[in-house]
């Protein structure tokens, strides 16, 4: 699991060495949207800057596109990817958090800007959404409406600290967005916090193309390394033997990728051992994440995450009956 943030002209001045030096190894910026009732294109003030910082920090870092449904979703999409440009890091972003309409009108118009951007940029960008907006408005009239998104990465947003279930027809998430009230050295306002499940190696491979990853890898030769990351979330195996939250964890890591906990300890006795004696007092962003998530904080399954996917089962047999 790789630890990352999203940020905006919300956060205001970033100080990206510090950011780094917390242990932050990837963000997504907010590069631009088209406010409601608007016909130009809004661009974040601080994307360039942003991109700058991580770039020069070797962050990886992926540009997102706040998506609305009253301009045509080709215009948004070709308006995003000039915007941007050269896309030499992650993948380019749909933020999916409002619509002006839903069920196959809205479909429609998503999958018309992916496919676009897929097109423009040479790669299939990122899926940002919630279970909250994607079941009762990409999902409203016909499950298989959405059968296509699975061919996209999916980065979810649910804030809880227990593992998070799936949305149709994903098997599993690649990015998790689990809180928007982080609080990190080198950002004074609050910030969102988000998870790779993976390894630091699976998101080079999987989300960076070869020129990107050389380039970035560079900058990281003789960089201090931050506090190995603890996960201690919700123990695996803990989890799937909760009585109430069998059948969900069943479903929740269908083909997903999990790191063995053998990989895992290899990657964090790496980390120790490059780790320098003065990193030791640096606030770490991994140590807020193990603090929030450590043993004492852990919770039996929430019943109500069950009651939500039982509901979600219900809801798409009603749809195919």
């Amino acid at each position: 699991m790789i630890p990352g943030i999203d940020v905006s002209h919300w956060q205001g001045v970033i100080d990206w060495p510090k950011v780094k030096a917390a242990g932050v190894k990837f963000a997504f910026l907010k590069a631009s949207e088209f406010p409601d009732k608007k016909i130009t294109m809004y661009v974040d003030d601080k994307f360039e800057i942003n991109r700058k910082g991580a770039e020069d920090n070797g962050i990886y870092w992926g540009a997102y596109h706040f998506f609305r449904t009253h301009v045509d979703p080709i215009i948004q999409a070709e308006s995003f990817c000039k915007l941007v440009g050269n896309v030499t890091s992650l993948p380019l972003v749909l933020d999916l958090e409002v619509a002006g309409c839903k069920g196959s009108k809205l479909v429609r118009k998503v999958k018309s800007f992916v496919e676009t951007v897929t097109s423009l940029s040479g790669r299939k960008p990122i899926i940002y959404t919630s279970g909250g907006f994607w079941r009762p408005y990409m999902t409203y009239e016909k499950l298989t409406d959405v059968d296509w998104a699975v061919d996209y990465p999916l980065w979810m947003a649910r804030y809880t600290s227990q593992w998070p279930g799936t949305i149709y027809p994903w098997g599993g998430w690649d990015f998790w967005q689990y809180s928007d009230k982080g609080r990190i050295p080198g950002i004074k306002a609050s910030v969102d916090l988000n998870w790779f499940v993976g390894s630091l190696d699976d998101l080079r491979s999987r989300f960076l193309i070869a020129k990107a990853q050389s380039k970035t890898i560079g900058k990281e030769i003789g960089d201090e390394i931050a506090e190995p990351i603890s996960v201690s979330t919700m123990d695996m195996n803990e989890y799937k033997n909760t009585p109430q939250s069998e059948s969900i964890f069943d479903r929740a890591v269908e083909g997903m990728h999990i790191p063995s906990e053998e990989a895992l300890s290899a990657s964090i006795q790496s980390e120790e051992e490059e780790k320098t004696a003065s990193e030791k007092h640096t606030p770490s962003f991994v140590s807020f994440l193990h603090h929030t998530f450590s043993k004492k904080n852990k919770k039996a399954a929430d019943p109500a995450q069950s009651q939500e996917w039982i509901e979600e089962v219900i809801y798409r047999e009603k749809k195919r009956n």
